[in-house]
């Protein structure tokens, strides 16, 4: 970096510094002499693989975490620890990719929890409704903020979180996967209101795996590496192959595996006419072998129709046939003996069991197979978790360790562990690179490929046309719960996608 573009990179007052910041678990060093500053009006992203120690490091900064070692500067004050309660007096707010809602309340008592306007124990309900509804109207959306939080779809459940942290005094916002829910709509209008209080004074710490965030919105970034700063730079100074191999210490030639499709030309899953759960009059072939990449906007009904596959919703109308064979089940279990898997996109809370361990989720969908007479033949159980937990790479000392203790990418292998042991032999993958690093992501499109090689059909939700474009055979389109066209992998075009998806065609 040249003396000029240093000096431009200090510009400015400094309003965060860590230095020599550690934090240590029994057993594990999640930090390590970490520092950095952080300037006013910044946009600093926070780059590294899951597992980096980027989560332990925001938790050091709202006071979640006490740091082992080293300080904390804040606004020229220096501490050893701060406290949540000082984070929130001093403007620092986070959001974080788990939600923290109370889902049965109301939209507009979740934004304003801890934060009422009034006097005394008197709450101005009133000022609190026209500011939320003030909010939602800048993201021109249609959300009532005296519904429930349950009522809301994950995309919304964050633009509620993000409303939540502007309400309050802002110096200091941090954002943790922000955009992995959000349509291209509502990412730029995010970035609309990122820029708006950027030119205001708040500063900012953004972590995104989706590097093209990076260069869109960030001014700096710092990469942290198995605990350690591994690099820092200025974005306009750096590209992308650069960042990735900092990110993971090593080149990464191609971000999508080359892949040859080995799909046959049997149909394996038939959807007629389908109708339900929003999904209106779909229909669709899915080949052996095949990777079909199903496209569309948040609320286009791609999840909708999954769960309508899966049985976890009934259907209105239509017939799905599986290996030529009506599915007449109306349970996911029905599904399940038919050879289907469903990894949604929110693994938390619907894919796993996150204070159980890598052994009992890994098994959960097939416990049946190891029993005889209501007793578990617990070397067949161990055999088979093994095997996949081998074959997929899942990274932990023990199969004992609970799931919530594994990087976001090692969660995910572990949900397909779980499918591959009922030995599915249709898969529906919903958002299955969501919140996770570029270099597990890697792993995870090969995995996807090894599958459908190995004669698994592959339905493959994603909201990113990149994604779809680098790793389907064919692509279907879905908009406002119908299905508007298919794409051969000749015809891949991102723009002809989103035109599609939007229903400009």
């Amino acid at each position: 970096m040249t003396a000029q573009r240093r000096k431009e990179a200090t510009m400015g007052k400094t309003v965060l510094s860590l230095k020599g910041l550690s934090k240590s678990f029994p057993g594990v060093r999640a930090l390590h002499d970490v520092s950095f500053t952080l300037q006013e009006g910044e946009v600093l992203a926070l780059l590294g693989e899951n597992g980096a120690g980027k989560s332990t490091l925001i938790k050091c900064l709202t006071g979640a975490n006490v740091p082992s070692a080293g300080t904390i500067t804040l606004f020229d004050q220096e501490y050893s620890a701060i406290l949540p309660s000082q984070a929130r007096k001093s403007g620092i707010s986070a959001v974080y990719q788990e939600f923290n809602l109370v889902p049965d309340l109301p939209i507009v008592e979740n934004v304003f929890m801890g934060n009422n306007p009034g006097r005394g124990i008197i709450v101005d309900y009133q000022q609190m409704l026209r500011r939320c509804q003030e909010f939602f109207d800048s993201f021109e959306l249609d959300i009532n903020p005296e519904d429930p939080v349950s009522v809301l779809s994950p995309a919304m459940m964050q633009i509620v979180e993000i409303a939540k942290a502007t309400m309050l005094d802002l110096k200091i916002l941090i954002l943790d996967e922000p955009t992995a829910p959000l349509t291209q709509k509502e990412t730029e209008i995010l970035f609309r209101i990122v820029r708006e209080l950027k030119e205001k004074g708040t500063s900012f710490i953004y972590i995104s795996h989706r590097l093209e965030e990076i260069f869109e919105i960030c001014d700096r970034a710092v990469v942290l590496r198995d605990g350690q700063l591994v690099g820092e730079t200025l974005i306009r100074d750096t590209s992308r192959p650069e960042l990735i191999r900092m990110m993971i210490g090593r080149e990464l030639s191609n971000y999508y595996p080359e892949h040859v499709s080995k799909a046959t030309g049997e149909v394996v899953l038939r959807v007629e006419n389908l109708s339900g759960n929003g999904a209106q009059d779909v229909s669709l072939e899915l080949h052996k072998g095949e990777i079909l990449g199903v496209a569309g906007l948040v609320g286009a009904g791609r999840t909708e129709l999954m769960n309508v596959l899966f049985c976890n919703v009934p259907k209105t109308g239509g017939h799905i046939y599986i290996r030529g064979e009506e599915l007449k089940g109306k349970q996911p279990w029905h599904a399940i003996a038919q050879g289907v898997a469903y990894l949604p996109e929110d693994r938390k809370r619907l894919g796993l069991l996150m204070d159980k361990s890598i052994a009992v989720n890994a098994t959960l969908a097939s416990i049946k197979r190891f029993c005889r007479f209501g007793v578990i033949n617990e070397q067949k159980e161990n055999d088979c978790i093994r095997t996949y937990c081998e074959k997929l790479e899942v990274k932990t000392p023990s199969y004992g360790k609970e799931v919530q203790h594994l990087s976001g990418g090692n969660q995910q292998k572990v949900i397909v562990a779980k499918w591959l042991a009922t030995e599915s032999d249709i898969i529906i993958f919903d958002e299955p690179t969501r919140g996770i690093d570029v270099g597990t992501k890697h792993e995870i499109y090969q995995i996807i490929h090894r599958l459908a090689d190995e004669g698994h059909s592959i339905l493959m939700v994603s909201s990113e046309f990149e994604e779809l474009i680098g790793v389907a055979d064919r692509i279907v389109v879905m908009s406002e719960g119908r299905l508007v066209g298919a794409v051969g992998r000749a015809q891949f075009d991102k723009e002809l996608l989103l035109d599609m998806a939007s229903g400009s065609r």
